[in-house]
């Protein structure tokens, strides 16, 4: 049975709090229907794989095995709304070359292994509202959320009656693998 995976930065709940908190301002501050995104669903994007089968799944875990994960930090310093995905999400200005790297490697593996082929640049974000069809006005400027980086998991999406879960399936880095 097929899974859809996507490597991600996991966030600490120190960053979590700051994007609930941001969340609640901007929500207050919206008009019209949006979806406020769990913050269980907190995450950096790093590659979206797409649907990959148990066999697919064996091999992309055994290439990255020894994965070493950079430790970096980056702040969110800005929010951005990108109207044909509907989301407004945190971002930042500076994306660290490291993990711009890594990126790099992991979406350029995708694509050459049959999986999921990124189009888009990588940008580093974390998505705080989906659905957003419009916006009534400027996003505001926001007190920077810091993010130190020295995990990475590959997560799966479960799609569950409330919503879409996500949950780990393998960690690196952090002084430990899980």
């Amino acid at each position: 049975m097929a899974e859809r995976l996507f490597f991600s930065v996991p966030l600490s709940r120190i960053s979590q709090l700051e994007l609930i908190r941001l969340q609640a301002r901007l929500g207050a501050e919206m008009s019209g229907p949006a979806r406020v995104v769990p913050a269980a669903n907190f995450h950096l994007t790093l590659a979206f794989l797409g649907s990959v089968s148990q066999q697919q799944k064996a091999a992309l875990l055994a290439r990255w095995e020894s994965l070493v994960v950079p430790e970096v930090s980056l702040e969110l310093d800005q929010l951005a709304y990108w109207h044909r995905a509907g989301v407004i999400c945190a971002t930042t200005s500076r994306t660290p070359m490291a993990l711009g790297q890594l990126a790099h490697r992991m979406r350029q593996d995708a694509a050459e292994h049959g999986l999921h082929r990124s189009q888009a640049p990588f940008r580093p974000h974390v998505s705080l509202f989906r659905s957003v069809s419009q916006l009534s006005r400027e996003l505001p400027a926001i007190t920077p959320v810091p993010l130190h980086i020295n995990e990475v998991d590959l997560m799966v999406s479960v799609f569950e009656p409330h919503g879409v879960e996500y949950h780990s399936v393998r960690r690196w880095g952090g002084n430990r693998a899980s």
